[in-house]
């Protein structure tokens, strides 16, 4: 049987760094560098540092 190939993008999430718990998904191409971004927190109500966290996707 033949090996399955790897998909060319992956899914991850992006978690807020003030530690609310809010998070973004989004799905990046695997070659790229980990995502950070700032973005809008709707807990605190400003922008924020958000870091790339994989997603945990079960499977073989």
């Amino acid at each position: 049987m033949a090996k399955k190939t790897k998909s060319r993008t992956i899914a991850v999430r992006l978690v807020s760094m003030a530690m609310t718990g809010y998070y973004k998904t989004l799905t990046r191409p695997r070659t790229h560098r980990p995502l950070s971004m700032l973005k809008y927190d709707p807990v605190v109500r400003q922008k924020v540092l958000f870091l790339e966290q994989k997603r945990g996707g079960g499977g073989k």
